[in-house]
């Protein structure tokens, strides 16, 4: 069984969802959806409702089978649509409800079964050639429930379920199907590539730590509401410069003429909004690719905090803010592992880097919320503290950390640290911090290390130490 796309994060199933509806309605109200180079005419404006059932799950696809059938219903709304067309259209067909279920309710449908047909695919053994089938043969899916729907509400078309069966063996029956089966597994096999799989992740990544996703949102949100009012009001001065135009042409439009025009413009805006909706989301994982690229350039690869460069950057900008108070002070702590080159030496360095994993895990639950954190090198921590402490919250927080990272097992043994920790009495430079701070961490070690020392806040810092 393959685990697949639909595995998604929430806001990247969005942005996909919202690509796939944008694509749907660009297809549905242009020639991308549909071919015409004699002898053959070619459909795929619904390939987009396979491509959501493929990559995305049966909610997806439902949701994109509806938008298909909307815009079909639009579509049919007018005046110089051919008559069988009208029969899509609750305006015209003079069967409101009948016509809802064969234009939107078929789709949905549609939509529906095929996404389930893709999510069984995706579990059984062989999920590449199910998804080629269900792909070759969803174009009859399609066809079938819509001349079902036809036969069922409007009888006197004279179509039956059976015409699937002959429009499947005519060339383009074949051609269609083909085509749709050729695009859908070429994009699902895409999906598995390890550029795309590897680019979603660091897209989703970024989510779990951009703090002003919130702002961008709201900024989103305001781009479309802006670009959907605009083109309305487009659409109705076009409307009305053109109507004006003929009027000094001495060519006069009736009201079912102006009422089309109207019609064909406001199908010719959805498809620019649609163009605007694909290059906004191209926009927002392109940023959110180059905040992600932006921010592992200033990590450490292994433990997930900040690498010794940006550390001390993020010190330098930090003391040039601190306050400092005389009960309280800002720190900066230095942490080196215990006999941590034997846990290399002994059990390889895999159990050595699940080790220092761990370490910095447990310094984000101490200290991620009052400062930040940096690996120097090796087994070396260091953390600027910028939340003012008393020293015996900062004695009780050392102490919790010690003992948490005790219950970090190696061998039969378990994982301690020696500490060094200098209070800010005065804005200075972060390499003199650090300079300092590790005189204390060379002290906590020879006092026999699974120690801490804290510095005594004067002006000429002298170290007086704490043991657990």
């Amino acid at each position: 069984m393959i685990q697949s796309p639909q595995q998604y994060g929430r806001s990247v199933r969005l942005y996909l969802l919202g690509t796939l509806v944008a694509i749907e309605l660009l297809m549905s109200f242009s020639f991308l959806g549909y071919f015409h180079v004699e002898p053959l005419s070619v459909t795929i404006a619904y390939i987009p409702v396979l491509l959501a059932g493929a990559l995305l799950g049966p909610a997806e696809s439902t949701v994109l089978g509806t938008v298909f059938g909307l815009a079909s219903m639009w579509k049919a709304s007018a005046h110089y649509i051919m008559p069988f067309d009208q029969l899509f259209s609750p305006i015209m067909s003079g069967h409101p409800f009948r016509s809802i279920l064969l234009s939107v309710g078929s789709r949905a449908l549609f939509g529906l079964l095929v996404g389930l047909f893709y999510h069984a695919a995706r579990k059984s053994r062989y999920p590449g050639p199910l998804v080629g089938v269900i792909s070759f043969f969803g174009p009859s899916v399609h066809s079938s429930l819509v001349y079902s729907a036809l036969w069922v509400f409007f009888p006197e078309t004279g179509y039956t379920p059976i015409h699937t069966i002959q429009n499947l063996a005519t060339l383009n029956g074949i051609v269609t199907a083909l085509t749709t089966a050729l695009i859908v597994l070429l994009i699902w096999r895409a999906s598995y590539s390890r550029a795309w799989t590897q680019f979603l992740k660091r897209v989703e990544t970024v989510q779990n730590f951009h703090f002003g996703e919130r702002y961008h949102v709201l900024s989103l949100a305001c781009i479309i509401l802006l670009a959907l009012l605009s083109s309305i009001a487009v659409a109705i001065y076009f409307v009305n410069r053109m109507d004006i135009v003929l009027d000094q042409q001495g060519t006069y439009l009736t009201d079912i003429e102006h009422s089309d025009l109207l019609h064909l413009q406001i199908q010719f805006l959805i498809g620019i909004l649609s163009m605007m909706s694909l290059v906004i989301i191209f926009l927002i994982f392109n940023r959110r690719y180059t905040t992600y690229m932006d921010r592992e350039a200033k990590i450490d690869a292994l433990t997930g905090v900040l690498n010794r460069k940006t550390f001390f950057q993020s010190c330098g900008k930090a003391l040039k803010d601190l306050g400092v108070r005389k009960d309280a002070f800002s720190y900066f702590i230095m942490i080196d592992m215990d006999y941590f080159k034997e846990v290399n030496d002994l059990y390889g360095h895999p159990e050595g880097d699940r080790v220092l994993k761990e370490t910095a895990l447990e310094l984000e639950t101490a200290f991620g919320q009052d400062g930040f954190i940096g690996r120097l090198g090796g087994d070396e921590f260091a953390v600027m503290v910028c939340t003012a402490f008393s020293r015996d919250e900062l004695e009780r927080t050392l102490q919790r950390f010690q003992e948490r990272l005790h219950k970090i097992k190696w061998g039969d043994r378990q994982m301690s640290c020696s500490i060094g920790a200098l209070p800010i009495t005065a804005p200075r430079a972060a390499d003199e911090l650090y300079r300092e701070a590790d005189e204390l961490l060379y002290r906590a070690k020879q006092l026999g290390r699974d120690q801490y020392v804290i510095g005594i806040p004067t002006k000429q810092t002298s170290p007086d130490n704490t043991s657990l």
